[in-house]
């Protein structure tokens, strides 16, 4: 099964492809988005290429990564995969938001929606 575009009231959550590399620099080039994540510093242009491939490469099933906007903006991304080796059938959820986008419920909605993909 492919990954389907999903739009909630607000977002429109496209699978993550290469058109959208530069966002994903742009987004982890910021110090208060990386702040708890890995080692807590803003990844170079490197980094993030290497990190896109893994991300792009995780796409199977109709689960993967998302990529957000509000109308044309890009907001961050949303992941929705399989968790690794749980026999149990449990996804892994996930997102990185734009700062500008924080404290507006958008990661909980794109979160949801991608999540109704997996029931």
């Amino acid at each position: 099964m492919k990954q389907r575009t999903i739009r909630t009231p607000r977002l429109t959550l496209v699978p993550m492809n290469d058109d959208h590399l530069e966002h994903e620099i742009a987004l982890d080039a910021r110090p208060e988005v990386m702040r708890y994540l890995g080692n807590g510093v803003a990844r170079e242009r490197a980094e993030v290429e290497k990190h896109h491939c893994g991300r792009l490469s995780s796409a199977r099933d109709g689960l993967g990564y998302w990529t957000g906007f509000v109308g044309t903006q890009f907001v961050g991304w949303w992941l929705l995969a399989p968790a690794s080796e749980d026999e149990r059938g449990q996804a892994e959820i996930g997102y990185r938001l734009s700062p500008d986008f924080w404290r507006q419920g958008l990661a909980s909605e794109g979160g949801q929606s991608a999540a109704f993909l997996w029931f």
